[in-house]
């Protein structure tokens, strides 16, 4: 385990550095390293650290909260093709940060964060009480009506935007998913609840491990299965919430991810959830990094290249499932 965690930590120095380098231009890591310890004011110091810098933290952080959010969702559907995204969390995010600015007229990072996280724990909680309301928390069922939800979530989003045209333009972009021209202030709202997520996640880890069984097995291993589950609604919604925030609905990052830790660590959530949170750090700052290229010299929004990725290893899932 230790070897897993140094090489994912030493990866995720390496992708950062790569991030901060590579771009419409080229720089060094001198001229990298001078811009961080001695601020000059040249253009290429203002380019380092006004763009680069913001987007290489808020990337990873994005990445990492999407990752665990991903593996806790997983858990609680016992479903592996289940996703921030297929559960509708990220349209529910997208939806409260849209209503929030939009009609609430909140204008502040914190107040959108918090949009975000509420609109994405409202989501989670109509998806599972629809389905617990329809026969049973079942993989299939809890997909099909999340799948419904992201659906419905998205064409509210586009019936607000349409009726704020004026707007639209400056929020496309945003809700495709980007890193992009984002300001520090971002990664300094979000990284605390990031955080808090995170820890609130390795809190119910022994709990989500007996919630990989079925209810019956969790209960009678001693798991208060309301509480783990309210718990892990909220550590998704401050995840999913912060990542949507600071970047729009970044999609499948939260399906890619576990997948990748649990086939390097297991199934133990103690080892799972910070192994997805590095992965889930590197996989966002690499595709980042590619979407500065598919089109060069005009940016892609990263929320098309993870989607591209997610969209293949989806279909390679559901074709093992139909074997």
């Amino acid at each position: 385990m230790p070897a897993i965690y140094a090489g994912l930590g030493t990866a995720l120095c390496c992708v950062l550095l790569v991030s901060m380098t590579l771009g419409y231009r080229l720089y060094g890591l001198d001229q990298v390293w001078a811009t961080l310890v001695a601020f000059d004011g040249s253009e290429t110091a203002v380019v380092i650290a006004n763009l680069r810098l913001p987007r290489a933290i808020i990337a990873p952080l994005v990445g990492a909260g999407l990752g665990v959010a991903g593996v806790i969702v997983q858990t609680l559907s016992r479903n592996r093709i289940a996703s921030p995204d297929t559960l509708g969390l990220n349209a529910g995010a997208s939806l409260g940060v849209v209503i929030a600015s939009f009609w609430l007229g909140i204008g502040s990072l914190v107040g959108l964060s918090l949009a975000a996280a509420l609109g994405a724990l409202a989501a989670s909680l109509l998806v599972f009480a629809i389905a617990a309301g329809a026969g049973g928390l079942s993989p299939l069922r809890i997909v099909l009506i999340g799948v419904t939800i992201a659906g419905l979530g998205h064409s509210l989003v586009e019936v607000v935007l349409t009726t704020n045209e004026a707007q639209l333009q400056q929020l496309l972009f945003w809700l495709s998913g980007a890193f992009v021209d984002r300001p520090m202030a971002l990664a300094q709202t979000g990284a605390p609840i990031i955080g808090l997520g995170v820890i609130l996640a390795l809190l119910l880890a022994r709990q989500l491990d007996a919630l990989q069984a079925d209810d019956s097995t969790a209960t009678g291993l001693g798991v208060p299965l309301f509480l783990v589950r309210g718990g892990s609604f909220v550590a998704v919604s401050l995840l999913t919430g912060a990542a949507v925030a600071m970047a729009g609905p970044v999609g499948f990052v939260g399906l890619v991810v576990p997948h990748a830790a649990r086939w390097l660590v297991g199934l133990r959530h103690g080892r799972l959830i910070p192994v997805a949170a590095l992965i889930g750090a590197i996989y966002a700052t690499l595709a980042d990094v590619a979407a500065r290229f598919v089109i060069y010299p005009t940016e892609a929004p990263v929320g098309a290249i993870t989607a591209v990725v997610g969209g293949l290893v989806l279909l390679v899932l559901l074709k093992r499932r139909a074997a």
